[in-house]
């Protein structure tokens, strides 16, 4: 799953907004503890073996969990997976009581935006910060 948490920095996070990229701290980043049980969960999506997604959900303790850290490479991109990763994560959440769901994104991410919108996601004020923070959206969960 590391290489393909590093494409995601690497892809989403560092490279498009012009940021440095160190390769060799680059290669060390793994995904955050805080996406590891018993407050958080990160899923990896393959498609003939090879790893193509991950996704992240943390705070599962609370009752508004917030989805972190998804990205689709490019071989797995229109195939519906961001889609079902996306209920994936939600379901976890649920199965943890939680009663929302809320992410963070950037204006440079349309595919991800257009596809939280049409998931049902509203868009909020902003609940937290970041340098690439910069639209914040919320789903009420069944």
């Amino acid at each position: 799953m590391s290489a393909l948490y590093r494409a995601y920095v690497r892809d989403e996070v560092l490279g498009p907004v012009g940021l440095p990229i160190d390769d060799e701290a680059l290669a060390a980043e793994a995904p955050p503890e805080d996406l590891v049980p018993p407050d958080g969960r990160m899923l990896l999506a393959t498609l003939g073996g090879e790893p193509v997604a991950i996704g992240g959900v943390r705070d599962l303790k609370g009752d508004v969990a917030e989805v972190k850290s998804m990205y689709v490479a490019p071989a797995g991109r229109r195939r519906g997976i961001a889609k079902r990763l996306l209920g994936q994560l939600e379901a976890i959440a649920v199965e943890h009581g939680c009663r929302a769901v809320r992410l963070d994104t950037a204006h440079h991410l349309t595919a991800a935006i257009a596809l939280y919108r049409a998931s049902g996601y509203r868009e909020i004020p902003a609940y937290a910060t970041g340098p690439l923070a910069e639209l914040w959206f919320e789903r009420e969960l069944d």
